[in-house]
């Protein structure tokens, strides 16, 4: 079974410098393949001093195509937006947004169609929450041993947070895990201690998101962490 590699840095400048360094090389040997280059990027504060760095990484980002792992239903030029956020961290790579149609579900099921014509990824990075979430896959929302499970079809779908905005765009984890390159960007000791309870199988952990992601079975998860 593939395994998860975790790599831990003395600082979070430290880690987001690996971090755009392994990203940048991901994608030019995309580009060298495949000629395009298409990943998942996560929302949230954890990317914003990554961006910067990986948007100034020499790359021909018009060849590059990106869109948020996940996103909240909110417009699209709100401050909550991971869409607004991506566009805004990588100006030059081609950014598609998950609002496809007026309304989530129909979004959804639209975005996992345009996010198949994708696969495989080349890079999926990903973030989680003090409660062991990713994307927008959350702890007891309805559907979600079915978002978890590593074998359905690759899909789009509407995910439920227990804080606002409760509507959330997500893909499901067997739409993630088809990538040449699956990351997890990881910080703070609370996290740290989250992720090696999850490797290690205790009871907190099985219920929790995270868990799934870190035992699929099928793509290894690189983890950087720092303090």
């Amino acid at each position: 079974m593939p395994g998860s590699l975790f790599q831990a840095y003395a600082d979070r400048d430290a880690c987001v410098r690996g971090l755009a360094e392994d990203l940048h090389a991901c994608l030019q040997n995309a580009l060298a393949a495949n000629g395009r280059a298409r990943m998942l990027m996560p929302g949230g504060s954890s990317p914003k001093a990554l961006f910067p760095l990986l948007a100034a990484q020499p790359l021909d980002w018009g060849r590059v195509d990106t869109s948020p792992g996940d996103e909240r239903w909110v417009d699209r030029e709100d401050e909550r937006s991971n869409f607004r956020l991506l566009r805004d961290g990588l100006p030059q790579a081609c950014c598609l947004d998950p609002r496809l149609a007026d309304g989530p579900e129909e979004s959804a099921r639209l975005w996992g169609e345009r996010m198949r014509e994708w696969l495989p990824f080349s890079v999926v990075l990903l973030g989680v929450g003090d409660d062991g979430h990713f994307a927008s896959l959350f702890p007891g929302m309805p559907g979600l041993s079915e978002a978890l499970d590593p074998q359905a079809p690759p899909a789009g779908l509407v995910g439920h947070a227990p804080e606002e905005p409760h509507i959330r765009l997500s893909a499901n984890l067997s739409l993630l895990l088809q990538s040449d390159w699956v990351g997890l960007l990881v910080f703070g000791e609370d996290k740290k201690r989250l992720i090696y309870a999850a490797l290690a199988h205790q009871q907190a952990s099985l219920a929790q998101p995270i868990h799934a992601l870190l035992h699929n079975g099928i793509r290894p998860v690189h983890i950087h962490w720092a303090p």
